[in-house]
């Protein structure tokens, strides 16, 4: 294989890893905004139920309100994941 095949064929993969990225990057994105959405629904549920008065039990509902920031943790870590050792040595040996 010459030098402008092995050239090609990095080109080929820069292209299949850059795509790739650009889709993690859109669904990140919009997991971010759906979390907002759902933090921004959650906070007007709460002064509605407050505005009713306290015969509604929510405990379900701060439940759920108490998992958001381990949600939004997992999303922050896909946005900015840390590379293992191990892929980092791998990814810095080139391969052809």
């Amino acid at each position: 294989m010459g030098l402008y095949e092995t050239l090609a064929r990095l080109e080929e993969k820069v292209d299949l890893i850059m795509a790739a990225q650009d889709d993690i990057n859109a669904a990140v994105t919009a997991l971010t905004a759906f979390l907002a959405d759902l933090s921004n629904d959650v906070a007007a549920i709460k002064v509605e139920l407050a505005s009713v008065g306290s015969t509604v039990d929510t405990s379900k509902l701060d439940a759920l309100i108490a998992q958001l920031p381990a949600a939004q943790a997992a999303i922050d870590a896909l946005a900015n994941p840390v590379p293992s050792s191990s892929t980092a040595t791998a990814s810095a040996r080139p391969q052809l």
